[in-house]
């Protein structure tokens, strides 16, 4: 048998939330709304990634487009038999500030950064719960530790929101814990 190829909606898992994803049971075991909720983390990482993956791709795009009209820009404008090169290597450069002016408003490669570093922090998320559930006996697994992974799943998500929002506001790039003061 095949494996099984991710399902193409995955992400929107993400966006139904915990009681959509885990399902409406209250009465579940524990481990059941354990492994509900690893489910809704593994969705997040999913929609992270299709988001990380658009922003790498454009701001791919614009860079190496910017950096290509620069070099073709100054070749044009060095090759003495080129007649009317300024007219030709003028609207290199125009559309090089075009491209840098789309990408400092859309600021892709932050927003890729920011999808990088939430991925990796679920993923951390992710790959405790499974240490948890594969580790502890079922008798064991207390509603606290299914409380804290759901708090720092919560916090995760309000770290980059409260990131982009910011962004958004003072218009430029946020910057990574690390570097504030």
């Amino acid at each position: 048998m095949a494996p099984q190829s991710p399902r193409p909606d995955r992400h929107l898992d993400s966006e139904r939330g915990f009681l959509e994803v885990a399902g409406r049971d209250p009465d579940r075991p524990l481990r059941d709304q354990l492994l509900g909720f690893r489910d809704l983390v593994s969705a997040d990482m999913d929609w992270a990634d299709s988001r990380k993956r658009r922003f790498r791709r454009r701001a791919s795009v614009v860079r190496v487009a910017a950096l290509l009209l620069t070099a073709a820009s100054t070749v044009v404008l060095g090759i003495q038999e080129i007649p009317a090169r300024a007219s030709i290597a003028l609207p290199m450069v125009a559309l090089v500030t075009v491209l840098t002016g789309l990408e400092t408003f859309f600021n892709w490669r932050s927003r890729w950064v920011l999808m990088e570093e939430t991925r990796y922090n679920l993923n951390r998320i992710r790959d405790e719960m499974d240490y948890y559930i594969v580790g502890t006996p079922t008798a064991e697994l207390s509603r606290e530790r299914l409380q804290e992974f759901f708090d720092r799943h919560q916090t995760t998500w309000a770290d980059a929101s409260r990131r982009w929002i910011e962004f958004r506001r003072l218009d430029r790039p946020p910057q990574s814990p690390e570097i504030r003061a």
